[in-house]
Protein backbone atom coordinates (compact mmCIF):
# COMPACT_ATOMS: atom_id res chain seq x y z
CA UNK A 1 0.00 0.00 0.00
CA UNK A 2 1.20 3.15 -0.88
CA UNK A 3 -0.08 5.31 1.74
CA UNK A 4 -2.79 6.77 -0.42
CA UNK A 5 -5.67 5.78 2.23
CA UNK A 6 -4.43 6.68 5.50
CA UNK A 7 -7.53 8.83 5.88
CA UNK A 8 -9.27 6.40 7.66
CA UNK A 9 -11.31 5.66 4.37
CA UNK A 10 -12.60 1.98 4.51
CA UNK A 11 -13.91 -0.10 2.09
CA UNK A 12 -16.63 -2.81 2.15
CA UNK A 13 -17.02 -6.03 0.94
CA UNK A 14 -19.33 -4.83 -1.51
CA UNK A 15 -17.28 -2.02 -3.18
CA UNK A 16 -16.75 -2.55 -6.62
CA UNK A 17 -12.63 -1.95 -7.20
CA UNK A 18 -10.82 -1.61 -10.77
CA UNK A 19 -7.40 -0.92 -11.80
CA UNK A 20 -7.39 1.92 -14.29
CA UNK A 21 -4.46 3.23 -15.90
CA UNK A 22 -2.90 6.83 -15.46
CA UNK A 23 -2.48 9.32 -18.90
CA UNK A 24 -1.83 12.64 -17.00
CA UNK A 25 -1.21 13.78 -13.15
CA UNK A 26 -2.67 17.57 -13.17
CA UNK A 27 -2.32 19.26 -9.66
CA UNK A 28 -5.12 17.46 -7.27
CA UNK A 29 -6.49 15.33 -10.22
CA UNK A 30 -5.08 11.97 -12.59
CA UNK A 31 -6.78 11.80 -15.85
CA UNK A 32 -7.09 7.93 -16.18
CA UNK A 33 -8.16 5.92 -18.75
CA UNK A 34 -11.29 3.91 -18.27
CA UNK A 35 -11.82 0.83 -20.22
CA UNK A 36 -15.53 -0.25 -20.00
CA UNK A 37 -14.94 -3.86 -21.78
CA UNK A 38 -12.39 -4.27 -18.96
CA UNK A 39 -14.94 -7.03 -17.28
CA UNK A 40 -15.81 -8.54 -20.57
CA UNK A 41 -12.98 -11.02 -20.06
CA UNK A 42 -14.32 -12.65 -16.62
CA UNK A 43 -18.02 -12.62 -17.75
CA UNK A 44 -19.75 -15.87 -18.50
CA UNK A 45 -21.69 -14.52 -21.14
CA UNK A 46 -18.42 -13.19 -22.88
CA UNK A 47 -19.05 -15.56 -26.17
CA UNK A 48 -22.47 -14.32 -27.24
CA UNK A 49 -22.86 -10.91 -26.06
CA UNK A 50 -23.75 -7.98 -28.40
CA UNK A 51 -22.53 -5.50 -25.80
CA UNK A 52 -19.02 -7.02 -25.74
CA UNK A 53 -18.62 -6.69 -29.54
CA UNK A 54 -20.05 -3.54 -29.65
CA UNK A 55 -17.61 -2.34 -27.01
CA UNK A 56 -14.35 -3.67 -28.71
CA UNK A 57 -14.93 -1.15 -31.72
CA UNK A 58 -15.26 1.97 -29.07
CA UNK A 59 -12.68 3.78 -27.64
CA UNK A 60 -11.19 4.35 -24.26
CA UNK A 61 -12.83 6.82 -22.40
CA UNK A 62 -10.74 9.74 -20.14
CA UNK A 63 -11.75 9.86 -17.15
CA UNK A 64 -11.10 12.70 -13.93
CA UNK A 65 -10.74 11.81 -10.75
CA UNK A 66 -9.63 13.47 -7.41
CA UNK A 67 -6.03 12.40 -6.41
CA UNK A 68 -5.42 12.20 -2.71
CA UNK A 69 -3.06 14.37 -0.57
CA UNK A 70 0.50 13.19 -0.84
CA UNK A 71 -0.29 10.22 -3.75
CA UNK A 72 2.94 10.29 -5.70
CA UNK A 73 1.89 8.73 -9.21
CA UNK A 74 3.26 9.10 -12.48
CA UNK A 75 1.95 8.46 -15.65
CA UNK A 76 1.64 5.13 -17.08
CA UNK A 77 1.01 3.94 -13.40
CA UNK A 78 -2.00 1.53 -12.51
CA UNK A 79 -3.97 3.45 -9.64
CA UNK A 80 -6.58 0.45 -7.78
CA UNK A 81 -9.85 2.64 -7.48
CA UNK A 82 -13.19 1.57 -5.70
CA UNK A 83 -16.58 2.51 -5.91
CA UNK A 84 -19.17 1.62 -2.82
CA UNK A 85 -21.95 -0.57 -3.66
CA UNK A 86 -24.39 2.27 -3.26
CA UNK A 87 -23.20 4.53 -5.32
CA UNK A 88 -23.03 1.90 -8.20
CA UNK A 89 -26.68 1.50 -7.61
CA UNK A 90 -27.66 4.99 -7.96
CA UNK A 91 -25.39 5.51 -10.99
CA UNK A 92 -26.78 2.23 -12.82
CA UNK A 93 -30.62 3.56 -11.33
CA UNK A 94 -30.31 7.21 -13.03
CA UNK A 95 -28.68 5.43 -16.42
CA UNK A 96 -31.65 2.30 -16.96
CA UNK A 97 -34.20 2.50 -14.60
CA UNK A 98 -35.09 6.48 -14.15
CA UNK A 99 -35.21 6.08 -18.51
CA UNK A 100 -37.47 3.24 -19.01
CA UNK A 101 -39.85 4.12 -16.12
CA UNK A 102 -40.18 7.50 -17.86
CA UNK A 103 -40.52 6.20 -21.02
CA UNK A 104 -43.64 3.61 -19.46
CA UNK A 105 -45.62 6.50 -17.71
CA UNK A 106 -45.37 9.01 -20.65
CA UNK A 107 -46.55 5.90 -22.84
CA UNK A 108 -49.25 5.15 -20.61
CA UNK A 109 -50.47 8.52 -19.28
CA UNK A 110 -50.12 9.60 -23.60
CA UNK A 111 -52.82 7.01 -24.54
CA UNK A 112 -55.09 7.18 -21.37
CA UNK A 113 -55.39 10.94 -22.45
CA UNK A 114 -56.55 8.95 -26.00
CA UNK A 115 -53.68 10.04 -28.12
CA UNK A 116 -52.89 8.45 -31.03
CA UNK A 117 -50.18 5.23 -31.68
CA UNK A 118 -48.07 8.04 -33.18
CA UNK A 119 -48.45 10.73 -30.57
CA UNK A 120 -48.21 8.43 -27.43
CA UNK A 121 -44.22 7.40 -29.09
CA UNK A 122 -43.40 10.97 -29.74
CA UNK A 123 -44.37 11.95 -26.28
CA UNK A 124 -42.50 8.74 -25.03
CA UNK A 125 -39.72 9.61 -27.06
CA UNK A 126 -39.36 13.64 -25.56
CA UNK A 127 -39.88 12.14 -22.20
CA UNK A 128 -37.03 9.51 -22.88
CA UNK A 129 -34.72 11.90 -24.07
CA UNK A 130 -35.28 14.41 -20.87
CA UNK A 131 -34.62 11.83 -18.53
CA UNK A 132 -31.01 11.18 -18.86
CA UNK A 133 -31.41 14.72 -17.75
CA UNK A 134 -30.23 14.16 -14.43
CA UNK A 135 -27.72 11.48 -15.34
CA UNK A 136 -26.05 14.22 -17.74
CA UNK A 137 -26.07 17.12 -14.59
CA UNK A 138 -24.17 14.44 -12.44
CA UNK A 139 -21.85 13.89 -14.95
CA UNK A 140 -20.82 17.25 -15.22
CA UNK A 141 -20.45 18.04 -12.09
CA UNK A 142 -18.37 15.15 -11.82
CA UNK A 143 -20.12 13.64 -9.00
CA UNK A 144 -19.89 10.05 -10.63
CA UNK A 145 -16.17 10.17 -10.68
CA UNK A 146 -15.70 11.50 -6.86
CA UNK A 147 -17.43 8.37 -5.58
CA UNK A 148 -14.65 6.80 -7.17
CA UNK A 149 -11.22 6.25 -3.66
CA UNK A 150 -7.74 5.66 -4.67
CA UNK A 151 -6.91 2.87 -3.10
CA UNK A 152 -3.56 1.62 -4.51
CA UNK A 153 -0.91 2.63 -6.48
CA UNK A 154 0.77 0.23 -9.21
CA UNK A 155 3.67 1.88 -11.08
CA UNK A 156 4.62 0.94 -14.57
CA UNK A 157 7.06 -0.49 -16.23
CA UNK A 158 9.26 2.57 -16.35
CA UNK A 159 9.52 3.15 -12.79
Amino acid sequence: MTGCCDDGLATGPRDLRERLRVVAVRGESLVVAADRASACAACAEAKGCGTRALMSMHRTDLMTIARPAGLIVAPGDEVEVAMSGNNLLAGAGLAYLLPALAFVVALALASGAGLSDGGAALVGGVVLMFSFLPLVLLERRARLSRALQVLDVHPGHGR
